[in-house]
């Protein structure tokens, strides 16, 4: 009954709609990017002059976080506005978002509505099904006519389904990792005059250059967008991950923002006050029976300070590289007249651990991984009515129903995240949450299952024993079945902000933590919902995943 009332309303606003100007919207998308690594957020050596100054004429939420935080689930929570647990796709799960999920994502309701859409980049949440033998067609904007021709070859479940790329109106993009030289990887970035990661996903976004005689139709989106629809952009950045930093080689025709920026500041590059190295690690954070600590060698970077430094300096470099993207692509809404009434968006997927407690990579709902930058840029605010930095509790999820209502369509009612617009007009008296919901679902690189609640001052996380791990569709819904945590924290954030000390056993927070245990319970259920099982598709039920 819900969704049937939702598309009447729908139909109805969108009517009312075609009169109005409605907003263009660009969403930006780093990866692996943590809070803290922006200028405007304090960094003493970055610079990020253009994301500064977004910030300085939007809202700059500094209290953002994600609800999970890995890079497929997150990236899955931001286009349906649900926690991984309701939406059910988890990274190494084999779990793919279904058609009927994927329609009511905010870029497809937004094209629903007459948006032209338009994606960029890497895309890491898998979508769609398709039927064997059928074979999809990659789409107007695939590298080779031949190949949007030719059915897919393997495994058509997920990223090889296609569904994806129909479902945007311009399709510049990659699944899974896009890498620092992504001609290496996907033939549809062989057209680009650059070779580097953000160069090129500048030139489909605003700059193409060189003609493909392969492929005469590819132009950049914002050249070649209709003039009479607005448009819908995502821009999604494979960095500051490790697969692009990690992949940096520091060629010879290489940029030099890539070779030789904040190089000279390598040594004077902030480390975390809770740093540890690997060999000097003498009690492990968490107890190596819940979490043995040891991860891919992806991150043994922060093992040593050396290579952690280096790693850092890659991370400023590219990071300003997004940075001048931005400027980039502001300048040119601003040629066009169109940065008037262009909504802008600046976020990250989530943090990641560089050391702090000897822990490096993500999924741990510490701080560093939980929170992440979020600049909303809204020009058609009026000065009174503009708020520059709430503090209130901002989510990822609340990213899809933000956009919908500032476009000024109905929330889709099945996404759980709240319209941030009261924050952005400082309604200080709006109703608002006091903590939330966290959790880790992906059960690979020997990480536990973790569940926690995050509010304005505690902090409570639980894991659970990895020696019951079990399918990934019977795991979202074990702990609210009964199943008990092996180890618990506490963190009181406001006089322990590095979360340094655990008061789970403390006599004189017992109350806080019951409190907090008790709250844990309710929002997990909360977050799953009603539904039996999630809108996916899924190929096997493998242990862990």
């Amino acid at each position: 009954m819900k969704l049937l009332l939702f598309f009447i309303h729908y139909s109805l606003f969108t009517i009312q709609y075609s009169a109005a100007k409605p907003p263009n919207i660009v969403v930006i998308l780093t990866d692996d990017h943590r809070a803290d690594y922006l200028g405007c957020a304090g960094h003493p050596i970055l610079k990020t002059p253009n994301i500064d100054q977004l910030a300085a004429d939007g809202t700059y939420f500094n209290n953002a976080f994600v609800t999970t935080a890995a890079c497929t689930p997150n990236r899955t929570c931001l286009l349906t506005g649900q926690y991984e647990r309701k939406h059910g796709v988890t990274f190494g799960s084999a779990s793919s978002l279904n058609e009927e999920a994927f329609a009511a994502t905010y870029p497809m309701l937004l094209r629903k509505a007459g948006y032209y859409t338009g994606y960029i980049g890497k895309n890491h949440t898998p979508i769609g099904e398709a039927v064997d033998g059928q074979g999809l067609k990659l789409g107007k904007w695939a590298w080779n006519p031949e190949d949007a021709q030719r059915p897919l070859g393997g495994d058509k479940h997920g990223y090889n389904s296609g569904v994806m790329e129909q479902g945007f109106d311009y399709w510049y993009g990659n699944h899974n990792h896009t890498t620092f030289y992504p001609k290496w990887n996907h033939r549809i970035y062989h057209n680009a005059l650059a070779e580097t990661q953000i160069e090129i996903l500048q030139e489909g976004t605003l700059q193409f250059f060189k003609p493909n005689p392969q492929f005469a139709g590819t132009k950049d989106f914002l050249k070649t967008k209709p003039a009479d629809q607005p448009f819908c952009l995502l821009v999604n950045f494979n960095v500051p991950h490790g697969a692009g930093t990690s992949s940096m080689k520091l060629r010879p025709d290489d940029p030099e923002l890539y070779r030789s920026t904040y190089r000279d500041q390598i040594d004077e590059m902030p480390m975390p006050s809770t740093y540890i190295a690997g060999a000097d690690i003498k009690t492990p954070k968490i107890p190596k029976n819940v979490y043995n600590g040891e991860y891919i060698p992806t991150y043994d970077y922060v093992k040593n300070e050396a290579d952690l430094r280096e790693r850092l300096v890659r991370t400023c470099q590219t990071v300003t590289g997004v940075d001048r993207l931005i400027g980039a692509l502001v300048a040119e809404l601003k040629a066009q007249d169109l940065y008037e009434n262009t909504i802008i968006v600046f976020t990250s997927d989530h943090g990641l651990q560089f050391g702090e407690h000897g822990l490096g990579g993500k999924v741990l709902l510490y701080e560093e991984s939980l929170r992440i930058p979020l600049i909303i840029f809204d020009p058609r605010q009026p000065a009174d009515q503009h708020a520059k930095k709430p503090g209130q509790l901002a989510l990822t999820i609340d990213i899809a129903p933000t956009l919908l209502d500032l476009a000024g369509l109905p929330i889709h009612p099945e996404m759980q995240g709240r319209s941030l617009r009261p924050l952005l007009k400082g309604d200080k008296d709006a109703p608002w949450r006091k903590d939330f919901f966290a959790e880790n679902m992906y059960m690979g690189q020997n990480y536990p299952r973790i569940e926690a609640v995050r509010g304005e001052r505690y902090k409570y996380i639980r894991y659970f024993d990895k020696k019951k791990d079990k399918p990934h569709h019977i795991a979202l819904t074990a702990s609210i079945r009964g199943e008990q945590a092996i180890y618990e924290e506490l963190y009181d954030l406001k006089e322990d902000p590095k979360e340094t000390t655990n008061l789970a056993t403390s006599p004189e927070h017992k109350h806080v933590f019951t409190r907090l245990r008790a709250r844990c319970q309710t929002l997990v259920t909360e977050a799953k919902g009603n539904d039996d099982y999630p809108k996916t598709h899924r190929l096997n039920h493998r242990k862990g995943g």
